[in-house]
């Protein structure tokens, strides 16, 4: 997948949210991405799921609206945890 490398940035970003925030589950992630990004909620889900089950899982919601921005980038509006 081509954005695969896109996927791995937000993933590693959100994780060192967490660590800064001492957040334990994520409840809430909003971002925007490329209208053209193969970035989705289920591919997404996985890949954060698989690093780290303990902070994401079924209560993990995620929001991702597409916006006229650079291709492979990623803005991240919003982490909510607990």
């Amino acid at each position: 997948m081509k954005d695969s490398v896109l996927i791995k940035k937000i993933c590693d970003e959100v994780k060192n949210l967490c660590n800064i925030h001492h957040y334990t589950k994520v409840m809430k992630l909003e971002l925007s991405v490329n209208y053209n990004s193969l970035v989705d909620n289920q591919n997404l889900y996985k890949n954060l799921r698989s690093t780290s089950k303990k902070i994401f899982g079924p209560w993990t919601e995620i929001i991702i609206s597409r916006d006229d921005i650079q291709e492979q980038t990623a803005i991240l509006h919003n982490v909510e945890g607990i």
